[in-house]
């Protein structure tokens, strides 16, 4: 069926609804998130992907896993190339985030020392948790009073939309 399956597209409009129904509950007590906070956050996060991916790659021995790191890796490259470029336009200075140690990448979920089936249940698990965050980061972001945050938000949703969908569909724990 051309270039996205029947499956991808009902999962997309499901998780649009979703974020729809959610975000009349946020907007309501949604306090406008200012260019700094929304830059380093959003930036925070690109990093953390970006190692957790590269993690991934090393760590994990399931095919599925590894695809969608690889994905997640270049993906979240070009991500964080953007949120440079607005960092630049709105002259934010960004701290440098590439030093990320072990304690912060437990904290993104995923613990280096873990092997096998546990890893990829992990990184499934924080994938998930994680791409929910960031959109409802970027939901914040479109409600933003900074023309320039809003016009990237609106951009990086249906990005984020598609990686969380990618999400869903890793192997996760059934217990």
């Amino acid at each position: 069926m051309g270039l996205y399956s029947m499956r991808y597209i009902k999962a997309l409009l499901a998780n649009l609804l979703v974020l729809i129904v959610f975000g009349l509950g946020v907007s309501a007590q949604a306090h406008d998130l200012d260019t700094r906070a929304f830059i380093d956050i959003a930036t925070r996060t690109t990093v953390l992907e970006i190692k957790t991916a590269k993690l991934a790659l090393l760590k994990s021995d399931n095919a599925d896993i590894k695809a969608y790191a690889q994905s997640m890796l270049s993906e979240q490259q070009a991500v964080l190339s953007s949120l440079q470029n607005l960092a630049q336009v709105t002259r934010v200075a960004v701290a440098n985030n590439a030093s990320f140690d072990e304690k912060q990448l437990n904290a993104g979920g995923v613990a280096p020392w873990l092997e096998g089936e546990k890893f990829n249940q992990a990184y499934s698990k924080r994938r998930l948790q994680e791409r929910k965050k960031l959109i409802q980061l970027i939901r914040k972001g479109m409600e933003s009073s900074d023309a320039n945050v809003r016009s990237y938000a609106r951009s990086a949703l249906p990005v984020s939309l598609r990686q969380l969908y990618l999400a869903q569909q890793l192997p996760a724990d059934k217990s």
